[in-house]
């Protein structure tokens, strides 16, 4: 028997009323599917034709090569979607891992795909995370293609602290909670974990990072982080970012049952 997981407060973002209205219309009680990290919970080339909505946690969107090696696509943070899956489309483009615990809820295509308004709604919603999730990528791609070592990286720590600082996951001035490991970032990043491990040691001897714990990062120095990742820090929010009402702690708090369960 599989233990049950511990969720600490959701953070007060996505508390989009709009969201929140279309779900509840949509599935009156939604079922809250709970997994521990490092669960594969889609594997690629799946059957699928669902959608996501990533309620407590981090998950992975990945490729992996016949040799084993993996790239990840996409990291998915709390308030999430990713469409996995679309009726004319109906095999997942990647697999989608847990980082680490998570709480998420999948929306079938048959239940979003009305005319009623509120469908409507949740169909505007998914298609701006759809433009945000290209934004990002691209965005990374072009330090991929272009970038050092260093300048991955550091994109890539801005790009998770801007989103973990619109849902409410930053403290201490820009401190979060980090649970990828080495080669995950590099995965990330398109890095050996020892590339990764050598900048990011180069980054903390010049006080631009530093780790108050073992699962937590905080960014020191925001600005030379933005030099070395060539980034505008502003323009980059308003790129990558959903513009919302709220946050997602109302989803979460109406689910039925959302306290802790055990996977199934």
């Amino acid at each position: 028997m599989r233990p049950q997981v511990d969720f600490g407060p959701i953070s007060a973002r996505i508390r989009d009323s709009r969201l929140y209205s279309a779900l509840r219309r949509l599935e009156p009680c939604p079922r809250v599917r709970t997994e521990l990290r490092g669960t594969t919970v889609v594997h690629q080339d799946d059957r699928a034709t669902h959608s996501m909505l990533l309620l407590d946690g981090w998950m992975a969107l990945s490729k992996m090569l016949p040799d084993g090696d993996i790239q990840i696509i996409d990291i998915m943070l709390p308030g999430d979607f990713a469409l996995i899956g679309a009726r004319h489309a109906p095999v997942a483009a990647c697999s989608v891992e847990a980082l680490s615990n998570v709480q998420f809820v999948d929306i079938s295509a048959t239940a979003a795909n009305g005319y009623e308004r509120h469908m409507d709604e949740l169909r505007d919603f998914l298609a701006a995370e759809i433009v945000v999730t290209q934004a990002r990528t691209s965005e990374l791609l072009l330090r991929m293609g272009k970038g050092a070592a260093a300048t991955r990286v550091a994109y890539a720590l801005l790009e998770l602290y801007i989103r973990l600082d619109a849902i409410g996951l930053v403290r201490d001035g820009a401190c979060f909670d980090f649970p990828l490991t080495q080669q995950q970032l590099g995965s990330f990043v398109g890095l050996s974990s020892v590339h990764v491990c050598r900048t990011l040691r180069r980054f903390e001897r010049g006080g631009i990072v530093s780790y108050p714990t073992r699962t937590s990062i905080r960014l020191d120095d925001p600005n030379q982080l933005c030099e070395i990742a060539e980034v505008d820090l502003d323009a980059l929010k308003g790129s990558i970012l959903v513009h919302r009402e709220s946050g997602i702690t109302a989803v979460r708090q109406s689910l039925p049952g959302s306290g802790p369960q055990a996977p199934r």
